[in-house]
């Protein structure tokens, strides 16, 4: 199948084991094999290097059964690791949970989720310079940003435990055949991979040839410009970063912070990933018109899916969609009380309500209806809650999905505002908090 493991070709040998050096030799490296050329190459430089730089090696074979030949490639990739001294696992995939985002899409998440579950440092990919040229131009065409144009990253966590690399991500796929071909090696060909169906096949099989007929190196210009973006996505991040220290506390954004508009929206957009939501660029733009451009006194909704940013003096909140309403419900005392709608737990404080009252009395949680009136300080006035929470500045739907306590029939405190000052200890006592539920 292959000669007898060597170091020659030296160059390339070099160039892969100078990506693996910050891994070795303390580590568990896992290769994916799909039997192609490219990772067929990839798990043989890998043997190569481990001769002189012993670490643990590890293959895994995603089968994906959606070729006659799939049984074929499973097998091949089984031998060809057992000869290198290698143990190579294959995992059959489902397709079923990932086709909404079509066979490629699905594919690839089916072939992801395999890989965070190997018990491994590092998951080795043999993407290279052509794949990475080809992804820069398909994102080109779908409109993308700096993250898009960055294309691959060479190095990028997968979870809290492995990480992915891409060590053959500077080199060309000619620089790999002719390897090949040096150590005779064997590898399949996937039928797909001419299907003009695919997005990707087109470029590689109908578009690149020909620009590269006028632009010669096209391929190795493209992955420039991946590098490019990456760094300057880099940096937007580090500005981001900084950003959200002033503009952001508690995960309440304040836009009016003197920033300019493109630093604003950059970190805006930080933001939202932060919190999971990843918005499309129409919508974004809307959360940009809505956010930064609407009266002062404006209280603008975006929905998006099933989150939503609300703004309530020139602050941005991320909430449920739908926000859940109070029950009213009488119990007994607990550190903690879990309703549909949130959970309510206390804390001690210098000032808070004596724990004898709550063990004792009759505790109620209601919604607020209006009209009802609490005293913050002993000496203060009476004040409508509308009245405290407006003080507060605490948003009105924050004001609906909030519980109000009442312990024997009278309001003693609202989470988040306060408590009426006849319900206060003369020392330590216990404060609420309140959190609802996501």
């Amino acid at each position: 199948m292959h000669k007898s493991l060597s170091l020659q070709s030296g160059s390339l040998l070099e160039r892969a084991e100078q990506k693996l050096s910050r891994f070795l030799p303390h580590s568990t490296l896992c290769v994916g094999l799909s039997g192609g050329l490219d990772s067929v190459v990839l798990l043989h430089l890998l043997a190569a290097i481990r001769q002189r730089r012993p670490f643990v090696l590890r293959a895994i074979h995603v089968h994906h059964g959606l070729s006659p030949n799939a049984d074929a490639w499973a097998q091949f990739a089984f031998d060809y690791a057992a000869g290198l001294g290698v143990g190579c696992a294959v995992e059959r995939v489902s397709l079923a949970p990932y086709l909404k985002q079509g066979v490629e899409g699905a594919a690839r998440s089916a072939r992801y989720a395999v890989f965070a579950r190997q018990d491994c440092d590092v998951m080795l990919l043999a993407q290279h310079c052509d794949d990475q040229a080809e992804t820069v131009l398909l994102n080109m065409l779908r409109g993308s940003g700096l993250r898009g144009l960055a294309a691959m990253p060479e190095y990028r966590p997968l979870n809290q435990h492995m990480g992915i690399l891409r060590p053959l991500l500077g080199i060309a796929r000619a620089e790999l055949a002719s390897y090949a071909a040096e150590q005779g090696l064997a590898w399949v060909e996937d039928e797909s991979n001419l299907d003009p169906r695919y997005d990707r096949n087109f470029l590689r099989n109908e578009i690149f040839p020909r620009l590269n007929t006028v632009w010669p190196g096209v391929n190795a210009t493209l992955a420039r410009v991946a590098q490019h973006a990456s760094e300057a996505d880099a940096l937007l991040l580090e500005v981001a970063i900084a950003d959200f220290a002033l503009c952001v506390q508690d995960n309440v954004f304040d836009v009016s912070i003197a920033l300019s508009e493109l630093r604003l929206r950059n970190v805006l957009r930080y933001w939202l990933v932060q919190n999971g939501l990843q918005l499309d660029a129409r919508a974004f733009e809307e959360l940009i018109r809505t956010a930064l451009f609407s009266a002062i006194d404006a209280q603008p909704v975006l929905v998006w899916r099933q989150r939503a940013v609300r703004r309530y003096r020139q602050r941005l909140y991320i909430t449920q969609a739908k926000i859940g309403l109070i029950e009213s419900v009488a119990l007994p005392w607990q550190a903690e009380i879990h309703l549909k709608s949130g959970c309510l737990s206390w804390s001690r404080a210098e000032e808070g309500i004596d724990p004898e009252w709550l063990r004792c009395g009759r505790l109620e949680l209601r919604p607020r209806i209006g009209g009802e009136c609490m005293r913050l300080t002993a000496h203060g006035p009476r004040k409508t809650l509308k009245q405290l929470y407006q003080e507060a500045g605490i948003p009105p739907w924050l004001r609906l999905s909030t519980p109000l306590i009442y312990l024997d029939g009278e309001l003693a405190a609202v989470p988040g505002l306060g408590m009426d000052a006849g319900f206060r200890a003369g020392g330590q006592g216990l404060v609420p908090c309140w959190r609802p539920a996501v």
